[in-house]
């Protein structure tokens, strides 16, 4: 005689078989949706690197306005000869242009004597403290060091602050990189 609520060995074997399919079905599931995921993810990263490639692609067969553009500023870099300080001729342009442009550069010039190479294009950094110069003055004379024909140089940094007792005039600092070829570097033509 079985007791009440005692369960028959048969129902035992039918609930543990219900379990563990369950079990399975359970496991199968969390396996495919971590999948799912794993392939939307990968998919986006496909996406994502097709984009480069065809952006990449497209930069590969515009390689000639590339080139053009490059030998355009080639032309334009100014040549420095090799017994020649770049420090005291970057120095006497941005007198002459501060001057030309009433920005007060007074003592506040100095070139750094120590030159980048970038691949045959040589940079070197200059400080310029400016004072007592309105703004008008400040970018006339940041454009006309931009569109200079005898330099090519970049701000590189730019402070600006006002005085206290007058407002109107601005002080400051900023860095001007200077780049050039060398003379004793030959100049390439590009194909």
């Amino acid at each position: 005689m079985t007791m009440p609520g005692a369960k028959s060995r048969r129902d035992r074997m039918v609930i543990a078989i219900v379990v563990v399919v369950a079990l399975y079905a359970l496991a199968a599931l969390m396996w495919f949706t971590g999948r799912n995921k794993a392939w939307e993810l990968a998919r986006k990263g496909y996406e994502r690197e097709l984009k480069t490639l065809k952006r990449e692609k497209a930069l590969i067969e515009d390689r000639s306005l590339w080139e053009e553009r490059a030998e355009t500023k080639r032309l334009r870099m100014p040549l420095v000869d090799t017994g020649e300080m770049p420090a005291t001729r970057w120095e006497r342009i941005i007198e002459r242009l501060a001057a030309e442009y009433h920005v007060s550069v007074g003592k506040g010039l100095k070139a750094s004597q120590t030159e980048e190479d970038h691949g045959g294009v040589w940079e070197m950094p200059v400080d310029v403290r400016y004072d007592n110069t309105s703004l008008q003055r400040l970018v006339e004379f940041l454009f006309a060091v931009n569109k200079s024909a005898d330099a090519m140089m970049d701000v590189r940094e730019l402070e600006i602050s006002v005085r206290p007792k007058n407002p109107g005039a601005l002080n400051g600092k900023l860095v001007l990189t200077c780049a050039y070829l060398k003379g004793d570097v030959p100049v390439e033509k590009t194909k």
